[in-house]
C-alpha cells in the first residue's frame, strides 16, 4: 500500500481530487446575489426634520384711541389694504385741527421774520425809515417856531397881572418894599408884599426871555415857574380880601374880580406853556427814536437779534408739534401695510377711550408657527432654511423659509414636550455649489438643493398666503459634502460590530465588516470597508 501510495501517477490523483474537494467547499461557502442590491457612492449626508405648523400674518394688531369722541370717518371697508400712516379712523376734530392750522401759519410768520433778520432791511425800508427822520425833525421846527409866541402870551398874562390887575393892592410896588394898601393880618400882609417882590422879579425874567428870543424847553420850563411865582402872588392877595378887613364893600369885591380874572389868565398861560414844553418832549423823543429805527434798519443784525428770532421760531414749532400731536390723538392711522380684517364702530357713534375700532393684519410678511417635539429640537437651528408646502397647493408648489425663533422653554402637548419654532417665509435666491467640507454647524438648505419655489418679487407679499392655512415642513441639514454613503437598510449588526454583503464581480456575495460614521434618516457614512462603485446588497425583509 505504501509503495503504490508513493507511485507519481498515485500523488497526482489525489492532489487533483484535494483540489476538486476545496474548490468545491470554497464554492458552497459563497452565494448568489438575491434581493435589492445598492451601489456604494459619494454624496452629501443630508439630515431631514419633518414638522407641521399654521401660517399666520406677522402682525396682527388691534386699534384704538385713547380718547373719547365721536366717530367721524372710517374711509376704508373691510378687506381693504392700505399702506404705512394711512388714516383708517377718526372722531371729530374741527377745534383741533383749526388749532394746528393756527400754529402753522404763526411758524411761517416766524421764518419769515427770521430771514428777514438774516437778509437785513431792504433799501426801500431804509428810505423809508430816512423820510420817518424828515418828518419828524419838520415837525419839531414847527413846533420849535411857536414857543417864542408861546413865552411872549406868557409875559403879557403874567405882566398884565401885575401891572393891572394888582396894581391898586401896593404902594412902592416898583420898589424893594412894596407895601399893601389895607389892613389885614400881619402874617398874611407880609406874605403877600414877599410874593408881590417875588412876583416882580419873575414878571422881569419873562421879560427877558422875550426880548431875548429864547425859543428852547428850558425857556419854556423857566416861564413856568415865573408864571406860577406869580400866580402865587394873587391865591395870597386872595386870601387877604376877607370880609372883616378894611375894605369897603365896592372895593372888596373889586379886588376880588381882580384877583379871579388874573388867576384865570395866569392858568390859561400857563397851561399853553407847559403844553408847549410837552409837545418839544415828545417831538424830540420822535425824532430820537426814528434816528434809532433808521440806525438799527442801516445796521446788520446781532448775533443777539439772530438767536431772539430763532427762538421764537422754535417755540412756534413747538406749539404746532404740540397741536400735530392733539390733532392726531384724533386719528387712527396704519402702523403697517396691511388689511383691514374687522370693524366695531360706525359713523356717528360715541365711543370711549380704549374701545377697539377695527382689528388690522399685516400684509408684509407671513410667518409659520410649529411646535416641534424634543426629540428634533436638537436639530433645528435658527437661520436654517426650510422647505415649505401647504395643503391648499398640494407638494409641488414650494415655498422657501428661514427658522427665525425657537423658544427656550418647552410646552406640553399630549404629554410630550414641545418647542415653538417661528418660520418666516422669503424669497429664494440663486443655488451655490455645494462644498466638499464638512460643516459643523446646521446649514442653508439652498445651499444643498434650490427649491421648486412659486414666483415671488421681492418685496412684495404673496397673495397666496393666507393666515390660518396648514404648512408641512422639511427642514433639512448638511451633516457632510463628498461622504462615502450606502442606505442603512444594507447594514447588517451581530455582536455589535457592522458588516454588508458585498456582491462580488462573479455575482456571489462576500459578508464585508465595515467602520461606520455619521447617519441620516436614509443613509449611513462607511468609512472603511468599502469602496466607491461597490455593490451591496439590502437584505430582503421577511
Amino acid at each position: 500500500m505504501l509503495s503504490h501510495l508513493k507511485k507519481p501517477s498515485t500523488l497526482i490523483g489525489i492532489t487533483v481530487l484535494a483540489l476538486l474537494i476545496a474548490a468545491y467547499f470554497f464554492t458552497l461557502g459563497r452565494k448568489p446575489a438575491e434581493g435589492e442590491t445598492a451601489t456604494v457612492k459619494r454624496g452629501d449626508m443630508i439630515q431631514e426634520v419633518f414638522i407641521t405648523g399654521t401660517v399666520k400674518t406677522a402682525r396682527k394688531v388691534s386699534l384704538s384711541l385713547d380718547r373719547s369722541g365721536s366717530i367721524k370717518a372710517l374711509p376704508f371697508p373691510v378687506g381693504t389694504t392700505v399702506g404705512a400712516g394711512t388714516v383708517v379712523a377718526s372722531i371729530r376734530n374741527e377745534t383741533e385741527y383749526a388749532v394746528a392750522e393756527e400754529n402753522k401759519a404763526l411758524v411761517a410768520l416766524k421764518q419769515a421774520d427770521l430771514e428777514k433778520t438774516l437778509q437785513g432791511t431792504r433799501e426801500e425800508e431804509i428810505r423809508l425809515k430816512e423820510a420817518e427822520v424828515r418828518k419828524a425833525e419838520v415837525s419839531f421846527q414847527n413846533t420849535k417856531s411857536k414857543t417864542f409866541s408861546v413865552l411872549a402870551d406868557a409875559y403879557s398874562a403874567a405882566e398884565e397881572s401885575l401891572n393891572r390887575y394888582a396894581d391898586p393892592f401896593f404902594s412902592h410896588d416898583d420898589t424893594t418894599a412894596p407895601h399893601l394898601t389895607y389892613s389885614s393880618g400881619a402874617q398874611e400882609s407880609y406874605d403877600a408884599e414877599q410874593k408881590r417882590l417875588l412876583a416882580g422879579k419873575s414878571v422881569d425874567n419873562l421879560q427877558k426871555s422875550v426880548q431875548s428870543g429864547a425859543d428852547s424847553l428850558s425857556a419854556l420850563l423857566s416861564a413856568v415857574t415865573d408864571l406860577r411865582s406869580v400866580q402865587d402872588l394873587f391865591i395870597t392877595l386872595g386870601l387877604t380880601l376877607r370880609d372883616g378887613s378894611s375894605l369897603d364893600t365896592t372895593t372888596l369885591a373889586d379886588y376880588r374880580s381882580r384877583v379871579t380874572s388874573a388867576r384865570s389868565a395866569l392858568a390859561t398861560a400857563m397851561t399853553a406853556t407847559q403844553t408847549q414844553a410837552n409837545t418839544i418832549r415828545e417831538d424830540e423823543a420822535e425824532i430820537d427814536r426814528v434816528a434809532r429805527s433808521l440806525e438799527l434798519a442801516r445796521a446788520k443784525a446781532t448775533p443777539e437779534t439772530i438767536a431772539g428770532a430763532q427762538q421764537e421760531l422754535a417755540q412756534a414749532k413747538a406749539k404746532l408739534s404740540g397741536a400735530k400731536a392733539t390733532l392726531e390723538k384724533t386719528l387712527i392711522r396704519a402702523p403697517f401695510r396691511g388689511l383691514l380684517s374687522s370693524q366695531n364702530v360706525e359713523i356717528g357713534e360715541t365711543i370711549q377711550a380704549g374701545t377697539i375700532i377695527m382689528e388690522f393684519l399685516g400684509s408684509d410678511g407671513y410667518i409659520i408657527e410649529a411646535d416641534v417635539p424634543e426629540a428634533d429640537v436638537t436639530k433645528v437651528a435658527k437661520g436654517a432654511l426650510a422647505e415649505v408646502t401647504l395643503d391648499a397647493y398640494g407638494d409641488t408648489v414650494i415655498f422657501p423659509a428661514r427658522v427665525s425663533l425657537v423658544e427656550p422653554a418647552a410646552t406640553e402637548i399630549d404629554g410630550v414636550p414641545t418647542y415653538k419654532t417661528t418660520f418666516t417665509i422669503e424669497q429664494p435666491s440663486p443655488p451655490k455649489t455645494a462644498q466638499s467640507t464638512t460643516i459643523p454647524v446646521l446649514p442653508l438648505l439652498r445651499e444643498i438643493q434650490p427649491p421648486k419655489a412659486a414666483p415671488f418679487t421681492k418685496g412684495d407679499t404673496d397673495t397666496r398666503l393666507r393666515s390660518g392655512l396648514t404648512a408641512n415642513i422639511t427642514i433639512k441639514n448638511m451633516l457632510k459634502t463628498g461622504a462615502l454613503t450606502v442606505p442603512a437598510r444594507a447594514i447588517i449588526s451581530e455582536n455589535g460590530a457592522s458588516f454588508v454583503e458585498k456582491k462580488l464581480q462573479n455575482g456571489t456575495l462576500e459578508k464585508t465588516p465595515i467602520t461606520t460614521g455619521i447617519r441620516n434618516n436614509r443613509d449611513v457614512e462607511v468609512t472603511t470597508g468599502l469602496n466607491e462603485g461597490d455593490v451591496v446588497v439590502i437584505p430582503t425583509v421577511k
